[in-house]
């Protein structure tokens, strides 16, 4: 999911966060989020994402047959998207691993 989709509803969250926290708009909202324990919106929505991209094929539900039988589209969908991403992800790692043992 991309972090443009989710910033409005992050945006209202910060607004309710600087409210209960009693902070200005200049403080680190990051910051603060992190010393209140509260994911940001974008950090929850790529973990299901991924967390669905590998689990829902495996069931036994019609959404595995959707999952499965990729469509054509123009633009990527979010199962193509997800799908690139994981793939460049794990490139990254294991030519980190494949330099640290050389």
């Amino acid at each position: 999911m991309s972090e443009a989709r989710v910033s409005p509803i992050q945006a209202e969250i910060d607004k309710a966060i600087r409210l209960v926290a009693n902070v200005g708009k200049s403080a680190a909202m990051e910051r603060v989020r992190a010393e209140l324990g509260i994911k940001s919106v974008f950090l929850k929505t790529s973990t299901a994402q991924e967390r669905a991209y590998h689990k829902w094929p495996r069931l036994k539900t019609w959404i595995s047959n959707v999952i499965k039988s990729l469509t054509k589209a123009r633009m990527a969908t979010w199962m193509t998207g997800s799908a690139r991403w994981i793939n460049k992800i794990v490139f990254k790692i294991q030519k980190m691993k494949h330099t640290s043992q050389l």
